[in-house]
């Protein structure tokens, strides 16, 4: 796996100490991790930073998240918050979590995501496969993400869990590109798909510097064809054997 890029716009470009994307890349490991923390709740922030962190070594697992949760908790005292926020700390925080994992002996990479965070496979001209979605239309529904509230997790640990979109695709003999974003850029793209412009396709796959980002994201902003929303991109080349 070759990182081609790895950049995130804030929602308002001057204020990137407010993004809530949290994005981890092992190139040795042949790991990418996204995370995007929900904006209404308390201090969505930390809590996608300690998901990535924490899943840059292993698969999706309960005590894993549990781990994570007494970490959030051991940075915040709901006795010292008002009321307000308190009460926020209380109803939970919330996070997407995308993880893909090549396996070069294979030639495949693996991709596992709970919430709406967006994961493409293409070669460059052609989308050849998509998760969690498959249409835009899948960005309108409320997406299931990952709590610091234990209960609000169970649904998770059940067995043929539905909730988790999991995909392993192959890229032997072949040269393929690995695309993976938060959702306000994969709804703007297979909208942009489904409208037959598939030069928003090329244009993403050829992005190498952060102001080639920023100059798409805040252009589709302007014309409303993208949401406001922190977004972040990683690109990585996968070559098969030939």
């Amino acid at each position: 796996m070759d990182i081609l890029f790895q950049g995130t716009v804030a929602k308002f470009v001057d204020h990137s100490e407010d993004n809530e994307d949290a994005l981890l890349v092992d190139r040795e490991r042949g790991r990418i991790v996204v995370c995007d923390g929900a904006s209404e709740s308390f201090d969505a922030k930390n809590w996608a930073h300690l998901l990535v962190d924490s899943f840059s070594k292993c698969d999706l697992i309960q005590s894993v998240v549990q781990v994570c949760q007494a970490e959030f908790k051991a940075i915040h005292n709901p006795a010292e918050m008002s009321w307000s926020k308190a009460a926020a700390y209380e109803r939970g925080s919330f996070s997407t979590l995308l993880i893909a994992q090549e396996n070069p002996e294979a030639q495949c990479v693996h991709i596992t995501c709970l919430g709406d965070s967006f994961a493409v496979l293409t070669d460059g001209e052609r989308l050849l496969g998509s998760l969690p979605y498959q249409s835009a239309d899948g960005f309108n529904t409320r997406p299931f993400l990952l709590s610091t509230v234990e209960q609000h997790n169970t649904q998770l640990w059940v067995d043929n869990n539905p909730l988790v979109s999991a995909a392993q695709w192959s890229y032997e003999g072949k040269k393929l590109y690995l695309l993976c974003m938060t959702d306000a850029l994969g709804a703007w793209l297979l909208s942009c798909i489904e409208k037959g412009n598939h030069e928003a396709l090329k244009y993403l796959v050829g992005i190498r510097s952060i102001t080639e980002l920023i100059d798409l994201v805040e252009d589709e902003r302007g014309q409303r064809t993208m949401r406001r929303d922190d977004s972040t991109l990683v690109i990585a080349l996968l070559q098969g054997d030939s």
